[in-house]
């Protein structure tokens, strides 16, 4: 079974997570909120500030298909990294102007579940390159560095696709709700 949702399939989570924003945020003004799916084979992008998003974006950088297109190797090499990471940062490049620290940012994804029984719910920007730095050390040849994070090709996909994306966007952590 596919996790691939469509916008229209995640405007009630979009909606969702607004309402949460908004509450975090108390009297200040509602920041953006940013809802990401990563699924098998997009991942879809929402923003706004309002219960409908005002931007929809999907993306070709679903977890099944990192992995199957790139990843030849359970741990993959640094070359199949790196050909990902191009790949990827292709796709986000899409997304246009960067959206800053400010928006606050939100998943339901599946993808990403593994990883927030690691760090919990929220997961920083400096939690993930941490862990992408211990992805990178076992593709050189120290897979001990991944002990005690998910393994698998679709988590190391899941993994990079979540690191580029806060990367590249500027978001400096982001919360995991349930689907």
């Amino acid at each position: 079974m596919s996790t691939d949702r469509t916008p229209e399939q995640l405007a009630p989570a979009f909606a969702a997570v607004n309402r949460l924003a908004a509450a975090e945020a108390e009297s200040a003004p509602a920041p953006t909120t940013t809802l990401l799916h990563l699924g098998d084979e997009h991942l879809v992008v929402l923003s706004g500030t309002g219960n409908q998003p005002e931007a929809t974006h999907v993306l070709d950088v679903g977890a099944a298909r990192i992995a199957r297109t790139f990843f030849r190797h359970d741990l993959p090499t640094s070359g199949e990294i790196e050909r990902a990471i191009d790949f990827v940062e292709d796709e986000i490049m899409r997304l246009g102007e960067r959206a800053g620290a400010a928006a606050s940012v939100w998943s339901t994804s599946a993808a990403w579940q593994a990883w927030a029984t690691v760090s919990g719910p929220t997961m920083s920007l400096e939690t993930v390159e941490d862990w992408f730095q211990r992805l990178a050390s076992a593709s050189l040849g120290q897979p001990a560095a991944m002990q005690g994070l998910p393994a698998g090709r679709e988590a190391a996909a899941s993994l990079l696709v979540l690191r580029e994306i806060m990367h590249h966007r500027g978001y400096t952590s982001v919360t995991l709700t349930p689907p």
